[in-house]
């Protein structure tokens, strides 16, 4: 099977699954908007912050070194006494920060909930090593399967405890539930059981694995507090209800990130190795997937630059109306972050992890020097300025990565990310200065752009959705 069709049908059958727990996922805010407050979701978000922190360290690149490596089942087994000491640690290290937590926010009500979500930490040890066993084996259906129930039961629990009144609880104990859940079907799948091995075993795997742990924990340490600097300085300066509006925009730039590049990615690496052993060609097949994404999340863009306030009524009603002057920033966001986001998995694969961790250093400074810059001026700053930097990480990015580290071709890769950041300028000077006409001329010219360029790939993902139609009819 070629790269694109193997992509494609793992893309489709994973989507599927994937997009439907979103689905029901993002329409349950719609609900849980009217029962819950901004200041319900702000206090959990105080939380996050934190334990999001911690759940960097929770993979430490352990899920790349088993897709990446050759190696049989005791390494597998080996690879899953790291994970259940990994979780471990990092559970009595948010039961621990509870209290400094409390004192930074002034707020004790954060000690109880932040002990309580490091119990996730412990049982996703348990399947970190089972769920990348499924992904090497390219079983997305069945990962898929479990996303998904674990959803519908995360969402049902929260509605029901959130109509009982336990407010933010009924955003924490569903997390709790759905890590249980997946644990069990991920080991009920692959059985690779509860062995204890001797500390010898566990130090061998870990002298092969701590270049890539190191690298990839470097830079996920750095890129999560350039992702979440903002929230804590909403939090901080601004308070619960700010940051629980400036959470809800921001979920909104997750999305695509999760529906749309985030499968990609987790597809991508797999598929990626394989066709790196049949001699296939990585950068060809590689912007052909950049190109996909592109026109899979413009439309997600327009939506969110030109009709922002008529998307928060009709999402969450007036009481979120405040969300609608972040959207545009985020939108911007989306535009290049969904295609820049895919670039780790390829720099895993060609073992420049320490490349990728530069990246992710550098791009940090930019994006946190935008972040503090913005919220000395204002809240609405905060999202000017994070998405103004991201324009010169994007240029960085270019240079370093692509052309000087994977050495792709100067003249293609120019040709593909120029045009992106031109628009993605002149988007953001049209958004800023509220030049209506600049604005809505640069979104007409992009869809443009993108349609003439990309028209094979619209192509092919028309004729693939034909087939599926025809197949299901």
């Amino acid at each position: 099977m070629s790269f694109k069709k193997g992509l494609f049908k793992n893309i489709l059958i994973a989507g599927g699954y994937a997009y439907l727990s979103q689905a029901i996922s993002f329409l349950s805010t719609i609900v849980l908007s009217r029962i819950l407050t901004p200041n319900s979701y702000g206090l959990v978000n105080l939380i996050t912050v934190f334990t999001g922190f911690i759940l960097v360290f929770s993979d430490g690149g352990l899920s790349y070194a088993l897709i990446r490596s050759d190696f049989g089942e005791t390494y597998n087994r080996v690879l899953t006494n790291l994970s259940w000491l990994l979780g471990f640690s990092l559970f009595i290290i948010t039961t621990l920060v509870g209290y400094p937590i409390s004192l930074f926010y002034h707020n004790s009500s954060l000690i109880l909930p932040t002990m309580a979500l490091g119990t996730t930490f412990l049982i996703k040890g348990l399947s970190l090593t089972q769920g990348a066993v499924l992904a090497k084996q390219l079983n997305f259906a069945y990962i898929g399967k479990v996303t998904l129930i674990s959803v519908i039961i995360t969402v049902a629990l929260t509605i029901i405890l959130a109509y009982c009144g336990l407010d933010y609880w009924s955003l924490i104990i569903p997390q709790i539930v759905a890590a249980i859940v997946i644990a069990i079907m991920y080991e009920r799948k692959v059985k690779l059981g509860f062995k204890i091995y001797h500390l010898n075993y566990i130090l061998v795997v870990y002298r092969h694995t701590k270049k890539l742990i190191g690298s990839v924990i470097g830079f996920n340490t750095i890129n999560y507090w350039a992702r979440n600097t903002d929230n804590m300085i909403v939090g901080k300066w601004y308070g619960t209800s700010s940051l629980g509006i400036y959470n809800r925009a921001y979920n909104l730039l997750m999305l695509p990130l999760t529906l749309i590049s985030g499968l990609f990615s987790n597809i991508l690496f797999p598929s990626l190795k394989k066709l790196k052993q049949q001699g296939g060609n990585i950068e060809e097949e590689y912007y052909f997937v950049l190109r996909v994404i592109t026109i899979l999340t413009f439309p997600i863009v327009v939506i969110l630059i030109t009709f922002p306030n008529q998307l928060v009524l009709l999402l969450w009603g007036n009481k979120w109306k405040e969300v609608a002057i972040f959207l545009p920033y985020f939108g911007l966001l989306i535009f290049t972050q969904t295609l820049l986001s895919t670039v780790g998995q390829l720099l895993i694969l060609d073992e420049k992890e320490s490349e990728f961790m530069i990246s992710g250093w550098v791009g940090s400074a930019f994006l946190v020097a935008g972040i503090i810059i913005g919220a000395f001026i204002s809240l609405i700053g905060v999202a000017q300025f994070y998405s103004l930097s991201y324009i010169f990480v994007l240029i960085f990015n270019i240079i370093f990565l692509y052309i000087r580290t994977l050495k792709f071709n100067v003249r293609t890769t120019l040709g593909f990310w120029i045009p992106k950041i031109a628009f993605s300028f002149v988007l953001w000077i049209a958004i800023f200065f509220k030049m209506e006409l600049l604005k809505m001329a640069s979104v007409v010219l992009i869809c443009i752009y993108i349609i003439f360029v990309s028209r094979k790939e619209i192509k092919l993902i028309l004729s693939k959705a034909s087939l599926i139609i025809r197949l299901k009819s």
